[in-house]
């Protein structure tokens, strides 16, 4: 009995960390969209059974992240303009649901020394030209906006939701992409200041335009 137990922990185990790795790379962009992920080969590198890396998969699938070819087998999907639209609009409700719970419990600053740090991390990242480590900081910096909502539904329902934080342009330069991660890291900056000082409204405001503005098609 003990062997099965533990058998199961193992793969539920191998489940998550698939679920985990595979998620942020997906919503990071570091899954080129189209692409299949062949479960020998993603069983190897992520040194899981093929098991628990294919309850990963279809999980991801149920969040909207991953879909089946006719043929079988899991790719990253390729979204149109609308599929992306309706992407950044769910996020957008969750997150200013979040911002709304995160200004009403009052915390104290030091409580948001996650986005802060965060948002250091992503200044570093952009001053060496890292592209891919300040989109994967980006992610982090608004998993932990909603983590501070302290509302386990909410956080729950957007780690599990069909995300985009990465859409870069394959015709954007480099001075480009610099602007767009210099303008995300100033909004990001901005909306901790107005979360910390309370200002809910403004926030949600600045939120909504973050998501929503068409030259900020790098990172959010």
């Amino acid at each position: 009995m003990a062997t099965a137990t533990n058998g199961n922990n193992g793969r539920v185990s191998a489940r998550q960390k698939c679920y985990d790795v595979l998620r942020r790379m997906l919503i990071c962009g570091q899954i080129s969209p189209g692409s299949r992920l062949p479960e020998v080969e993603w069983s190897e590198r992520l040194e899981v059974h093929r098991g628990g890396l294919r309850e990963a998969l279809v999980l991801l699938e149920h969040d909207g992240l991953l879909t089946q070819g006719e043929k079988g087998g899991f790719f990253a999907p390729i979204l149109g303009d609308f599929e992306l639209e309706e992407i950044m609009q769910a996020r957008c409700v969750l997150e200013s649901g979040a911002i709304k719970l995160v200004t009403a419990r009052q915390l104290k600053k030091g409580a948001f020394q996650p986005l802060t740090d965060l948002c250091e991390t992503m200044q570093r990242l952009h001053e060496v030209d890292i592209e891919l480590g300040f989109c994967e900081a980006d992610f982090m910096f608004h998993q932990a906006l909603v983590a501070l909502s302290g509302n386990s539904r909410l956080i729950q329902m957007y780690s599990h939701s069909a995300q985009l934080i990465f859409n870069l342009s394959p015709v954007d330069t480099i001075d480009v992409v610099r602007s767009k991660r210099q303008q995300t890291l100033g909004e990001h900056r901005e909306l901790c200041s107005l979360i910390m000082d309370g200002k809910t409204d403004p926030a949600i405001q600045l939120l909504e335009h973050h998501m929503a503005n068409p030259a900020s098609s790098g990172p959010k």
